[in-house]
């Protein structure tokens, strides 16, 4: 298995339509990559193991908006280095916990004005009777906290599923 250096480049590319094919791309590559959380993990139920990733993700990142016009897709062990980065990197970051830990998974691409382009990425795990736990560490709360468990509804999805 391959171990994050940290020391991953960062990756831009273009239009919606490559980003999607890319952040899925990224993911292929680098999902075997995890984190030093893992291995803490392991024995624990899927719940326990997903509220530990989420709670490890938003105690050592920032949820940061790319600038205009740029698409950043960081390897989760670039994130860490950097500690911030956009929907794209938080769920390249929890997908590739789940995959290490062998979490039934998903990659939920979304919408929410019901136009074509996707705006937002996050990943669903499942629990062993098949119910789903969203791992969305850009959802705030009020204080700014990010909502274990929790999605704004969309108009339009498209979805990768793993394990």
């Amino acid at each position: 298995m391959k171990q994050a250096t940290g020391i991953n480049d960062l990756l831009a590319f273009g239009d919606n339509r490559q980003v999607v094919r890319n952040v899925i791309r990224c993911y292929e590559q680098w999902r075997d990559m995890p984190a030093d959380i893992v291995q803490e993990l392991r024995g624990l139920d899927v719940e326990d193991q997903c509220r530990s990733i989420f709670a490890y993700l938003v105690a050592n990142t920032n949820y940061l908006l790319d600038p205009a016009g740029v698409q950043y897709i960081k390897s989760p062990a670039r994130l860490l280095k950097d500690g911030a980065g956009d929907c794209k990197s938080l769920t390249l970051f929890i997908a590739s916990c789940l995959h290490c830990l062998g979490i039934r998974h998903t990659i939920r691409f979304v919408n929410f004005d019901g136009g074509l382009q996707y705006t937002h990425v996050y990943p669903i795990a499942y629990r062993e009777d098949g119910s789903p736990i969203i791992l969305d560490a850009c959802e705030m709360d009020a204080t700014g906290q990010p909502i274990f468990n929790y999605a704004r509804p969309f108009k339009k999805k498209k979805e990768f599923s793993y394990n």
